[in-house]
């Protein structure tokens, strides 16, 4: 039964992408297709229900593809594989500015910013009963020489490079910190087993995989605030404040200030207008309840929060984006 399951996914992924770049003049304006992520997750389950609606109410067609997420849609986006994709905040504007992993593939001005979906809280978290208190305390420059150990998520992953950047503003690098890039599975189970000091996650609120961490025992969540969130957030404007409430976690008995990334909708510029405007249109419309109701995160995709992490244009908005977001008030 599962394997026929699967093959029927694989029919109609396929059937969308037939669909998509075979469809002929009269409908080339309103195909298109777009990347998401894996099966597994909720980016996937959101990119389809967003597509969704915007075929249901506004007549368009977008066929969502797995993919292995923000790093690849970018580059299919640049190969014209993908019209459109789920993408991390810092991801796009690294390919955008043609930096970090995308120096040698240089500028990508074809990337635009149409919105983003829900505040992925910036969390590190160490034992409560543990030596680190601040993040100040992880840079053995100031604390006595002491390296403690930090999962930042996956070699390469966008957490380790949101981990990098907020860990600047505290003096902290690879080289005055134990820096342990590890799968999921591998940081939890090392923290749980006090091989690590802490682990960082960048995730919806609450997170099934802190409370995982925090099962048996109590935890800290280190406070970003003050001059040095300011900092972050001059510096990397995709950030944001936010506080993750009192409750959530064994342990976390107040109000924690931090900072959350988004998770962007991207498209390439010459994407058309109206399809653009309409997929807004329908998202944030007629097709919002629906959205809303994938997931617990996804709560969290309101009007309010589209252009979160990209008030000030770091990315530039797309037209048809521009175009909504005048009509909502949420740009001048």
């Amino acid at each position: 039964m599962k394997k026929f399951l699967l093959l029927l996914i694989v029919f109609f992924m396929l059937a969308g992408l037939l669909f998509a770049t075979g469809s002929g003049e009269k409908n080339a304006s309103k195909s298109v297709i777009m990347g998401s992520s894996s099966l597994g997750g909720t980016w996937y389950p959101t990119a389809a229900m967003m597509a969704g609606v915007a075929m249901r109410y506004e007549g368009l067609t977008i066929t969502v593809q797995a993919s292995g997420g923000g790093t690849e849609n970018v580059r299919l986006m640049r190969q014209n594989q993908y019209h459109m994709g789920l993408c991390e905040p810092n991801i796009a504007n690294y390919a955008y500015r043609g930096e970090a992993f995308f120096k040698e593939d240089g500028r990508y001005e074809n990337i635009t910013f149409v919105t983003n979906l829900y505040p992925n809280a910036a969390c590190v978290v160490v034992m409560k009963n543990g030596p680190i208190r601040t993040m100040q305390d992880y840079n053995s420059d100031t604390n006595g020489g002491k390296k403690y150990g930090f999962s930042p998520g996956s070699p390469g992953s966008g957490d380790e490079y949101c981990w990098i950047e907020i860990f600047s503003a505290y003096g902290v690098n690879k080289n005055n910190i134990n820096w342990r890039p590890l799968s999921h599975n591998e940081r939890v189970m090392a923290f749980k087993d006090r091989l690590l000091e802490g682990i960082g996650y960048t995730t919806a609120q609450p997170a099934g995989s802190i409370i995982e961490a925090s099962a048996q025992t109590p935890i800290r969540i280190l406070e970003i605030a003050g001059k040095e969130r300011d900092e972050i957030i001059k510096n990397y404007p995709w950030y944001a404040p936010y506080v993750i409430k009192a409750g959530f976690y064994n342990g976390v008995d107040q109000d924690v200030e931090s900072i959350y990334i988004g998770g962007f909708v991207i498209a390439n510029k010459d994407v058309p207008e109206d399809v653009i405007y309409k997929y807004l249109t329908a998202v944030y419309g007629k097709g919002l309840k629906e959205v809303q109701g994938v997931a617990a995160a996804t709560k969290e995709i309101t009007l309010e929060n589209s252009i979160g992490g990209n008030e000030g244009g770091a990315l530039p908005f797309h037209k048809g984006a521009e175009k909504f977001y005048k009509e909502k008030g949420l740009l001048k």
